[in-house]
C-alpha cells in the first residue's frame, strides 16, 4: 500500500513532460487501451457507421498528443456542442494521467473543430481562410431594368446550377439511352429537372441571382433562330447598314444537325454596331411561351450596358447585358408569350445602347425556344469504358477493343433538347470541345457528360481575351461565378421500405486544398453542411420528423472536385426507393425542398459579406376581385406567413395584368394589400396575379383571377376558383405488390409535369434488378418521355369567364379562401360558378392526419347554404365532387350535397372516355353532345376519374350522361334556386365552341 502511494505521488510531482521521456509507443498503447472500451457519445449518428480511433501520434511538442479518428467522424455535421461532447468523453476516458496534456483531435485529414462551418461558430475563432475576398466591382451578365433590386437577397450573385444526368449516346451499344433506370414513372435524368427548372432556378432568380445551367432550360419544342448569317423561315434582322463596322467576327450559324467537333459559334459570323439599333424579328411557328436567348461576340471594347427590349404579347420587358463577359454562347433573358407569325410590335427583340456609351454593340444570333436535340452521334473508332464520377481520371481507363465503325450512321436523339445531357447542350452553346464538353476526346459520352459540367463552370469563370473569335478559343467567358450546385437523386432500396434520405458531397483536397483566389476549399464543406442542414430541418418540420440525414462526404466526385468555386453535389433522396418517392413525386414537397436549398445558398453567400439576409416571401392568399362601379374593380389579397422563416415577410406587392389571351405585363408595385383600378374596355377578359416582395426578393405568383364586364349586362356571375390542389400520384403497397397507381389518380402537377416518362408496369417487389434495361420492381415504359403534361395552371377562371362573357353576362372571380372567409361580400349575387377541377381531399406527404384540398369544409358548406337560401343559382363542376363526399366519411357533407346541391354520389372512374350527351329529361334546357379530356392533351389536364352522380330529391333530374356507360354525368335542380352539378370539370371540355354553348344553356336555365 505504501509503495502504491509513493508511486502515485511521484507521478503527480514528476513533470508531465517526463511521460515522453519514455517510449511514445507506450503512451500510444495506454491511450489506445483506455479508448478500446470507450463509448461514442454521438449515438444519434451511429447509423452512419462506427467511429473508431485510428492512431495516436505525438504532436508538435511533448505536451501535445494527436488522436486520429476514422473518417466516419468527419461525415457528421459538426457543431461546437457536438465537438465538446465528443472531446470531453475522450478526455474523461483517457483519465487524469493525461489531464496536463493537450489532446488534439483529427478526422478526415482535418482538426475536428475545423469542420465546423463558420456560420455555426460562437465560441471558437472564425476560419478566415474560407472567407473569399469580396470584389469591389463584380459584373452581372444580365439585369432586368424594371425589376426590384433585392439588396438582402442574392442580387449580384452568379450561380452555376444543374440537374443530374440526361439522355445520352452510348457508344458501345450505338444507341441513345437514359443514364439511369426508368422506375416509378420517371427517371433521374428528367426527375430532378422537376425541382430545378420550375422551383429552384426561379427562386434564385427571384432573389436577384444570375443563374446559369449547362442543360436546356426551356421545354418549348419549337426553336427559332434569328441571325445575320441565316435564320429560321422568314425571320430576319433589321439593321441600319450605315452603322455596321467593316470588321466581322466569328459567331453562330444555324445548322440543322451538328456533327463531330462542329462548333456552331465558330462556323458563322457576328457583327458590331455603334449607336444605332437592330431589331430581331422571328417567325414564331405556334402560339406559346418561348425562352429568349441572346448571343454576341466577346470583345474588350463592347458596351457593358447593351439594352435588349423584348416585345411580347404582354408588353415590353427591358434588360441590360454586359457584353464584356459571356460572349460566344447563349445568354438567357427570360421566357415570354409570343403569337404565331411575324409581328414587330409584340414579337421581336430590339438591341440598342445609350448614345453616351462609347462601347460597341455586338450582334449575333437570338434564339426563341428550346427546340429539339440536333447533335448527332455515332461510335468513335476508339471507345473507352464508363468511369465512376469519384474516379474519373482518363489515364486510368483502358480502351475498349477497337471496332470498324465506318458503316455506322450518325444519330440524333429524337428528343426535345431539354431532356438531353449537358454534353450536347454545351456543344450547341459554343463551348470548346476537349476543354469543356468532351474531355475524353469524343470516346465516351457518358464520361463527357458528368465531367463537362465542372469544366464548364471553370470556363465561365476564366478570363476572356480578344482571341476568342479564333478557332483555338483560348481563355473563357469572364463570368465571376460564386458557387456551383449539382442536384441529383441517389440509387438504393431499403428492405424495410424506410426513407434513404439526403446525402451531401463536397471535395476539399484538390489543388492543395485551395481555390484559385487562395481561399480554402473547406468553403465547399460549409456549403454542403449548410444546405443539407436546411433541407433536413425543413423536411422534418413540414413532412417527416424522422427524415434521414445521411453523411457529408468529402470525396473527389467530378462535379464536386472540378469547379474552381465552392461546389456541392446533393443526393436528395433515392429515386429507386418507393418510400422516398412517396414524397418526391409530390410538388408540395419539391417546392419545400427547393426553398430549403435556396435558403441554404442565401445563408452561405451572405455570411462572408457579414450582411443580413432576408428570405423572399411565400405567395399571397385570399385573392379576390370585387366590383366597385362600372369598370372600376378592387383587387385584394392577404400575405402568407412562413413559420420557418421570420424574415420572409412582404412589405409591398406587385400586381400583374393580362389582356385577353396575351401574356402578362411587367406588373405595378402596390404598397398595401389591395388596389383599385379601372378596366380599359368592356367586353374583354382581364386577368390578374399578385406576388409579394421584400428586400430578399419576389415570391411565386398567386393563382390567376379574371374579370369581364359586359356593357349591356347588369347581371354579374361570381366565379369561385376552388381548384387549388397540387399533389403526387396515388400509390399502393400490399403484400409483395407496390407502386404508382397511375390508373386511379396521376396526381395534380403544379402547372406542368415534366418528369413523367411512362406508366409503371412491374409492381412485384420481388422482381430482381438485372440492369437498367431490366430494372425489375418499379420498371416503367418510356413512351411519354419528352411530353409536357398539363396540370393545375390556376388559370381556370379565365376559361369559365370567357364562356360567360360570350354568353352575354359579366363575371368577377375570387379564390375559395376569400369566398369562405368572413370578408366575403358580394351584393346582388344571382349566379355562382364553382370551379373544382380535380380538387379532392389528399393527405399531406408523410402525414395522413393532415388533409389538404378538402372540398366540403364547414366554411364552404355554410356559405353555400346561406346563398342557396337567398335564391342564388349554383353551377358546380369537378371530377371529384361526389367522391370527396365519401372520402372524408362525413355524413354531414353527404346530407349537405343532397339538400343544397341536390345530388348524390354513384361511383368514381365512371368512364375512361369523356363523351357526354344531354338527356331527354332536360330537353327544354339542354341539348347536344361534347367531349372532355380523358386522355393526353397539350392544352388541358386529363380527367382519369370522372364522377357519376345521381339526382337527389324532388325536382332534381339527370341532365347529362356519359356515352360509354350511360351513367349520370350531370344533375340539374329547379326549386327556390336552381343548380347544375357536373361530375367532370367544365374547363376540360375540349372545344371552345362546346364550352360556350354549354355555358350559354346553363345561364339561360338560371334565368328562367
Amino acid at each position: 500500500m505504501k509503495k502504491t502511494f509513493i508511486a502515485f505521488m511521484l507521478f503527480i510531482l514528476i513533470p508531465h513532460a517526463g511521460l515522453f521521456s519514455q517510449d511514445f509507443g507506450k503512451v500510444e498503447r495506454i491511450i489506445t487501451r483506455r479508448l478500446d472500451k470507450w463509448t461514442n457519445p454521438l449515438v444519434e449518428w451511429d447509423y452512419l457507421g462506427k467511429v473508431t480511433l485510428d492512431s495516436v501520434k505525438q504532436g508538435k511538442d511533448e505536451n501535445t498528443i494527436g488522436l486520429y479518428f476514422s473518417t466516419i467522424l468527419s461525415t457528421i455535421p459538426l457543431r461546437e456542442a457536438t465537438c465538446n461532447r465528443f472531446t470531453e468523453s475522450i478526455k474523461e476516458k483517457v483519465g487524469r494521467r493525461f489531464r496536463k496534456y493537450t489532446l488534439e483531435f483529427y478526422t478526415g485529414g482535418y482538426p475536428l473543430v475545423q469542420l465546423i462551418p463558420n456560420i455555426y461558430r460562437t465560441n471558437i475563432a472564425i476560419d478566415s481562410t474560407r472567407i473569399p475576398v469580396v470584389a469591389k466591382y463584380k459584373p452581372l451578365v444580365v439585369r432586368r431594368i424594371d425589376s426590384e433590386i433585392p439588396e438582402h437577397g442574392l442580387y449580384g450573385k452568379l450561380i452555376a446550377l444543374w440537374h443530374s444526368h440526361g439522355y445520352y449516346f452510348e457508344m458501345k451499344l450505338d444507341r441513345w439511352e437514359w443514364q439511369r433506370a426508368t422506375l416509378f414513372g420517371t427517371v433521374e435524368d428528367v426527375y430532378v429537372m422537376s425541382y430545378v427548372l420550375p422551383y429552384l432556378t426561379k427562386m434564385l432568380e427571384n432573389a436577384g441571382a444570375n443563374v446559369f445551367l449547362p442543360r436546356e432550360r426551356d421545354t418549348q419544342i419549337h426553336e427559332v433562330i434569328v441571325d445575320n448569317d441565316r435564320s429560321t423561315g422568314r425571320s430576319q434582322i433589321l439593321i441600319d447598314s450605315a452603322s455596321l463596322t467593316e470588321e466581322k467576327y466569328r459567331g453562330f450559324i444555324l445548322a440543322d444537325t451538328i456533327f463531330g467537333r462542329y462548333n456552331p459559334f465558330q462556323e458563322g459570323t457576328s457583327i458590331r454596331i455603334k449607336t444605332d439599333t437592330a431589331v430581331y424579328l422571328p417567325e414564331i411557328p405556334e402560339d406559346g411561351m418561348y425562352a429568349v436567348y441572346v448571343s454576341y461576340p466577346l470583345r474588350h471594347d463592347n458596351s457593358t450596358a447593351v439594352k435588349y427590349t423584348v416585345n411580347h404579347t404582354g408588353g415590353k420587358t427591358e434588360f441590360l447585358v454586359n457584353q464584356n463577359i459571356g460572349g460566344g454562347t447563349w445568354i438567357y433573358l427570360g421566357t415570354f408569350k409570343f403569337l404565331s407569325g411575324m409581328n414587330i410590335g409584340y414579337g421581336s427583340v430590339k438591341v440598342s445602347s445609350e448614345p453616351t456609351d462609347k462601347g460597341y454593340i455586338g450582334l449575333d444570333a437570338i434564339r426563341f425556344g428550346g427546340g429539339m436535340g440536333n447533335v448527332a452521334r455515332k461510335p468513335s473508332p476508339e471507345v473507352i469504358a464508363n468511369q465512376r464520377s469519384v474516379n474519373d481520371s482518363a489515364s486510368s481507363v483502358t480502351p475498349e477493343e477497337t471496332s470498324d465503325y465506318s458503316h455506322f450512321h450518325w444519330k440524333v436523339s429524337g428528343k426535345p433538347r431539354y431532356v438531353e445531357g449537358s454534353r450536347y447542350w454545351l456543344q450547341y452553346a459554343g463551348m470548346p470541345d476537349t476543354l469543356v464538353y468532351s474531355p475524353n476526346s469524343f470516346r465516351n459520352d457518358y464520361n463527357d457528360d458528368y465531367q463537362s459540367r465542372g469544366l464548364w463552370v471553370n470556363y465561365l469563370i476564366s478570363s476572356p481575351n480578344d482571341e476568342l473569335y479564333s478557332r483555338q478559343i483560348p481563355g473563357g467567358l469572364g463570368i465571376p461565378v460564386d458557387l456551383s450546385f449539382a442536384f441529383h437523386t441517389d440509387a438504393g432500396v431499403t428492405p424495410n421500405d424506410s426513407v434513404i434520405g439526403t446525402l451531401a458531397i463536397c471535395s476539399t483536397t484538390g489543388t492543395r486544398g485551395k481555390f484559385p483566389d487562395g481561399s480554402s476549399r473547406l468553403e465547399s464543406r460549409d456549403l454542403a453542411d449548410i444546405v443539407q442542414t436546411q433541407i433536413v430541418n425543413d423536411i422534418r418540420s413540414q413532412y417527416d420528423p424522422e427524415w434521414t440525414r445521411r453523411a457529408i462526404w468529402d470525396r473527389p466526385y467530378s462535379e464536386a472536385r472540378r469547379p474552381d468555386v465552392p461546389a456541392m453535389l446533393l443526393e436528395l433522396l433515392s429515386h429507386q426507393n418507393l418510400a422516398d418517392l412517396r414524397y418526391g413525386l409530390d410538388p408540395r414537397f419539391r417546392f419545400s425542398v427547393c426553398r430549403a436549398v435556396y435558403k441554404g445558398i442565401l445563408r452561405f453567400l451572405s455570411y462572408p459579406e457579414n450582411r443580413d439576409y432576408i428570405v423572399q416571401p411565400l405567395p399571397v392568399t385570399h385573392f379576390a376581385i370585387t366590383p366597385v362601379t362600372g369598370k372600376l374593380i378592387r383587387l385584394s389579397w392577404e400575405p402568407c406567413t412562413d413559420p420557418l422563416e421570420p424574415t420572409a415577410k412582404p412589405d409591398r406587392y406587385r400586381v400583374y395584368k393580362r389582356t385577353g389571351d396575351n401574356g402578362f405585363d411587367n406588373g405595378v408595385i402596390v404598397s398595401g394589400t389591395s388596389t383599385e383600378l379601372e378596366l380599359e374596355a368592356y367586353n374583354t377578359v382581364y386577368s390578374f396575379k399578385v406576388t409579394a416582395l421584400n428586400e430578399g426578393g419576389e415570391s411565386f405568383e398567386s393563382e390567376i383571377l379574371s374579370v369581364g364586364i359586359k356593357d349591356e349586362s347588369r347581371d354579374m356571375v361570381l366565379v369561385i376558383n376552388g381548384f387549388d390542389r397540387i399533389s403526387g400520384p396515388e400509390w399502393f403497397d400490399k403484400d409483395d405488390m407496390a407502386g404508382i397507381a397511375w390508373w386511379s389518380d396521376r396526381g395534380e402537377a403544379d402547372h406542368n409535369e415534366i418528369s413523367t416518362i411512362g406508366n409503371q408496369y412491374d409492381f412485384n417487389r420481388l422482381s430482381p434488378w438485372l440492369d437498367d434495361d431490366a430494372p425489375g420492381w418499379g420498371a416503367s415504359y418510356t413512351d411519354m418521355a419528352g411530353i409536357i403534361f398539363p396540370g393545375n395552371t390556376f388559370d381556370y377562371t379565365y376559361i369559365h369567364g370567357k364562356a360567360i362573357l360570350t354568353a352575354g353576362k359579366s363575371f368577377i372571380s375570387v379564390s375559395d379562401e376569400y369566398f369562405c372567409s368572413d370578408k366575403f361580400r358580394m351584393p346582388d349575387l344571382k349566379i355562382l360558378d364553382l370551379i373544382f377541377g380535380e380538387e379532392k381531399s389528399v393527405a399531406s406527404p408523410g402525414n395522413n392526419k393532415t388533409i389538404d384540398f378538402k372540398i366540403y369544409t364547414p366554411e364552404f358548406m355554410n356559405r353555400i347554404k346561406e346563398l342557396s337560401e337567398a335564391g342564388v343559382n349554383i353551377f358546380m363542376s369537378g371530377a371529384y365532387v361526389g367522391t370527396d363526399l365519401y372520402q372524408a366519411g362525413d355524413s354531414t357533407a353527404i346530407d349537405f350535397a343532397i339538400k343544397y346541391l341536390h345530388f348524390t354520389h354513384r361511383t368514381d372512374h365512371a368512364v375512361n372516355k369523356g363523351e357526354v350527351y344531354a338527356t331527354d329529361y332536360a330537353f327544354r334546357n339542354f341539348t347536344g353532345s361534347f367531349e372532355f379530356n380523358s386522355a393526353y392533351s397539350p392544352s388541358v389536364y386529363s380527367v382519369e376519374s370522372p364522377d357519376a352522380i345521381e339526382p337527389a330529391g324532388e325536382h332534381a333530374i339527370c341532365a347529362f350522361r356519359y356515352s360509354q356507360k350511360n351513367l349520370s354525368a350531370g344533375v340539374i335542380f329547379e326549386g327556390n334556386n336552381r343548380t347544375m352539378v357536373l361530375g367532370f370539370p367544365f374547363e376540360t371540355i375540349l372545344k371552345e365552341e362546346n364550352r360556350n354553348f354549354l355555358m350559354m344553356q346553363i345561364l339561360k336555365f338560371f334565368e328562367k
